[in-house]
């Protein structure tokens, strides 16, 4: 015969209360292991280690990843910006600085309005992080997470607000581009005449833009100013001068593939109708061609920009790297052209989808589902990684460097592996050493008197 405690009956509040915090505890803590384990995986250092990469860092951006999870992650000069479902936003240092932060660090996060529309990608610029939802518009101070503005667009942001310059540039559904100032303009310090109050208030004022068509991809900046795609084919961009802005326009004949990547101050883009092309600036515009700008002080500046033809329908944009050009093919595969004359490097057959470049490889995401590490050079396979947990790889034009993120918020930065050869340390010699020999006697002195060693250690690898 069993005997029941008297204390705690089958079915008292207590023991019920226990057995439910300890399902509560097993349901709340296996999602959180299976999104932190990191062996295995891209962020763990032996995995990233072998495929020629070490990790920089790896955080869990703050949301509620039981209900909602990431989208979107942008990478910036300086910050990357992730943003979930449920609208919140995260920044999160990318660069070393002496006095900020370390790389990998959340420093801010911030909500998005509770606006059923969804979220555009972010624009990262140095002074602000702005981002589109419906027709609002909103700007946060990339260092504290401020908001700085909000405002209300004539229609529905077609894609990302980006700064630049200190302009932000908000491309609007229909055709069109907002330009408006990145920080609000402080109040005077001295009293203004009625002239220039009107004139301040007008610089502050949102101004529409006229453009060829309806943007199909973010703008990007582009020297000093900003540089946009639209729909047909149309390269347009703005450039300061001296009277103001340029406008510079190039037709592609066709649209284009994916968006144009800025490197080094020329554009490369690639069209659905099969062909790349490098655009250089010149005293009449953008260019296809090569040439040399003469300048009105007699100095002269060569202009490189070439067109070479493909024989198959890109996919999207194209990275560009350690003098590289790299293009997806869609089924035909991918190729790669030289920066400098666009002639072609190399072709190979696989079929993948563009990351980013790290050094000399570029990494891609094929149909195997693995990511793979290519040679730039040769598109030779150097290596490859099993995304686990990662399942959005983030495409990167900014910098060297291979981003990863996962459904429930953790995101890793890896970059290229350096090699460096260390410094042997100084030998002391013995006390009972004996002297140099007769035929040392020769060698040349050093200033403090010792004669330099024979041998050199071995250099190790880090």
């Amino acid at each position: 015969m069993r005997r029941l405690s008297r204390h705690h009956p089958i079915g008292s509040p207590l023991r019920s209360a226990a057995a439910l915090a300890a399902l509560a505890t097993i349901l709340i803590v296996r999602p959180v292991v299976a999104q932190t384990c990191l062996c295995g995986t891209p962020a763990d250092e032996f995995v990233a280690g072998r495929a020629g990469l070490q990790r920089e860092w790896v955080v869990q951006v703050p949301f509620d990843s039981a209900a909602w999870r990431l989208e979107q992650v942008v990478v910036g000069d300086s910050l990357v910006v992730a943003l979930a479902a449920d609208g919140t936003v995260a920044a999160i240092v990318a660069a070393d600085s002496p006095t900020g932060p370390r790389p990998g660090t959340v420093i801010w996060t911030a909500q998005v309005g509770s606006s059923p529309a969804p979220i555009t990608p972010a624009g990262v610029g140095k002074r602000s992080v702005t981002i589109a939802r419906g027709r609002g518009l909103a700007a946060f101070d990339a260092r504290t997470g401020d908001v700085l503005w909000e405002r209300a667009l004539r229609s529905v942001a077609s894609g990302p607000a980006v700064p630049a310059a200190g302009w932000v540039y908000a491309p609007l559904d229909g055709g069109g581009l907002v330009r408006l100032p990145e920080e609000p303009r402080a109040a005077p310090a001295r009293p203004v005449d009625k002239a220039e109050a009107v004139k301040a208030a007008a610089a502050a004022e949102p101004k529409e833009l006229g453009t060829a068509g309806e943007i199909d991809f973010a703008p990007s900046p582009y020297r000093g100013g900003i540089l946009w795609c639209t729909s047909g084919g149309t390269i347009e961009a703005l450039v300061p001068s001296q009277f103001g802005f340029d406008r510079l326009e190039f037709d592609l004949g066709g649209p284009a593939s994916g968006p144009p990547v800025v490197h080094d101050d020329d554009i490369f883009v690639a069209t659905r109708a099969g062909d790349i092309a490098r655009l250089a600036r010149s005293r009449l515009g953008l260019t296809a061609n090569a040439g040399v700008l003469q300048l009105d002080e007699g100095k002269e500046i060569p202009f490189r920009g070439w067109n070479a033809i493909v024989d198959a329908v890109p996919e999207g944009g194209p990275l560009v790297g350690s003098g590289a050009v790299v293009l997806s093919l869609g089924r035909a595969g991918m190729a790669a052209f030289a920066v400098e004359t666009g002639d072609l490097l190399w072709k190979v057959p696989t079929v993948g989808r563009l990351v980013a470049i790290t050094d000399d490889r570029f990494w891609c995401l094929e149909e195997t589902g693995f990511l793979v590490a290519r040679d730039l050079a040769t598109g030779d396979r150097r290596g490859r990684l099993c995304l686990g947990c990662f399942t959005i790889p983030v495409v990167n034009v900014v910098s060297e460097r291979l981003l990863l993120a996962s459904p429930g918020g953790l995101v890793v930065a890896l970059a290229p592996r350096r090699t460096t050869a260390a410094e042997p340390p100084a030998r002391e010699p013995a006390a009972d050493a004996d002297p140099p020999a007769a035929e040392d006697a020769d060698a040349p002195a050093r200033e403090d008197g010792a004669v330099p060693p024979a041998t050199v250690e071995p250099a190790v690898e880090r």
